[in-house]
């Protein structure tokens, strides 16, 4: 069965993963402020260059706390000090493991950020995406939905009402947004070509092209359920796997 939610409990240095599972860590970015400049200190010159670029230092602070996070997950699969990990980058943007890094377990991951909190995705042996976004009041979801979505897709939002309209947006922009993140395709793949159908009752759906009408059998996707204000998806390739979530303030520094 894909999507199983398994709590962590897992304390060793090197968490097993298998094919079948995919960990997904939430990060809370603001309780790890006071190890801003541990994290700092794991980037590399590249990405302590993008960090300088931000014009708040807001956005700044959370960058260095999210990637500097991400190295110190990653490092934790790989067997590598988090500064030697190594990053090579897709066509359309999507970040990968190179050179040593990727030696091991053939790991693949996928990392989003929005406001304080910043969600990564970890797997062996098959692609996954991840998005993660804080829900914002003042986003017009019916003209956004109308104007990017599949038409039965902006149907279900336009039908839906208040709180639970913006809900059903933010749930299927995130699910397109690590579809398209786990793909590796980028907005080359229009947001209206394709639609997340949910199972009612269900954080699991699956994927249907529009102009074809056929499911894409080689992806699932799954809403996650991390905090009040915040809605996230994970999108995962193959069947029969299983999710572990795992929290950066318990998990990660023991």
């Amino acid at each position: 069965m894909s999507g199983l939610l398994i709590p962590s409990r897992d304390s060793s240095p090197s968490p097993a993963l298998s094919r079948e599972d995919v960990h997904v860590w939430f990060c809370r970015l603001a309780r790890h402020d006071g190890r801003r400049a541990a994290l700092a200190a794991l980037l590399s010159r590249d990405e302590q260059t993008r960090a300088a670029r931000f014009a708040f230092e807001r956005d700044r602070h959370r960058f260095i706390l999210s990637h500097g996070l991400l190295r110190a997950i990653l490092a934790r699969y790989v067997g590598r000090e988090a500064t030697q990990i190594e990053f090579a980058t897709g066509a359309h943007g999507k970040p990968a493991l190179s050179g040593q890094s990727c030696a091991v377990q053939d790991i693949q991951f996928s990392l989003s950020h929005s406001g304080a909190y910043a969600v990564a995705a970890v797997a062996a042996g098959r692609a996954v995406g991840v998005d993660v976004e804080v829900r914002r009041p003042d986003v017009d979801a019916l003209k956004l939905a109308e104007r990017f979505f599949a038409a039965g897709e902006a149907q279900q939002i336009i039908q839906a009402q208040g709180d639970a309209q913006q809900r059903l947006f933010y749930r299927s922009w995130t699910a397109k947004e690590a579809y398209l993140k786990g793909r590796g395709v980028g907005l080359s793949l229009g947001l209206d070509r394709f639609e997340i159908l949910f199972d009612d009752g269900s954080p699991l759906a699956h994927v249907r092209m529009t102009d074809s009408g056929a499911l894409d059998t080689n992806w699932q996707v799954q809403s996650l359920s991390l905090a009040d204000d915040v809605s996230g998806a994970l999108a995962v390739e193959g069947q029969a796997w299983q999710v572990r979530m795992c929290d950066s303030s318990t998990d990660l520094f023991r």
